[in-house]
């Protein structure tokens, strides 16, 4: 009788027993969810951060090919005795050699060409060389490319591009003094 009274009120070693039975089992209970969310949420984050990454490489990646045609461009307009605009591209016309003015040219052409994935890619001299939209992860598709005439002997090379990844536009635009254009 007396065993039987303290198990009723607690004071027993098997009385304790079996209120901490299910404390296991609750902690379990408890704690599993909230590591699942923690867990979910770094991974949230974690995409998050690859996916900028990722734009902002494919951005840097259109700036960076923007630029480089544009300075290949004007170089070859800085370098020429005449520039032309033809429909769709630019023919800068050059000497040979510092000796050879009037008796030995050449021309080289930029112009738009269209992939077969229609991707418009900044060309030099023939399609097989592109200026733009070789990289694998990030590709560049060209929007706009002008020369045009301000001024005597005042040439202006304007090229836009869009990012295939992020969608987003780069335009640069550089201003020659050079040769005359007709």
């Amino acid at each position: 009788m007396i065993y039987l009274n303290l198990m009723k009120r607690g004071k027993c070693a098997t009385g304790t027993r079996s209120r901490e039975r299910g404390a296991l089992l609750l902690d379990m209970m408890v704690s599993l969810p909230m590591l699942v969310l923690l867990l979910a949420g770094a991974a949230a984050v974690a995409a998050l951060a690859f996916r900028s990454a990722f734009f902002l490489m494919a951005d840097s990646e259109l700036e960076q090919e923007i630029q480089m045609a544009v300075r290949q461009v004007a170089d070859e307009a800085r370098s020429s005795y005449e520039v032309r605009w033809r429909g769709e591209g630019c023919v800068f016309r050059q000497y040979r050699g510092a000796e050879d003015k009037g008796q030995s040219t050449y021309q080289v052409s930029y112009w738009v060409n269209v992939t077969q994935d229609k991707i418009h890619k900044l060309v030099w001299k023939d399609a097989s060389r592109p200026l733009t939209g070789n990289h694998a992860l990030a590709g560049v598709d060209i929007t706009e490319f002008s020369c045009r005439k301000l001024a005597p002997r005042l040439v202006e090379i304007r090229l836009t591009g869009r990012s295939l990844v992020t969608k987003h536009r780069y335009t640069l635009k550089t201003v020659v003094y050079g040769p005359d254009m007709p």
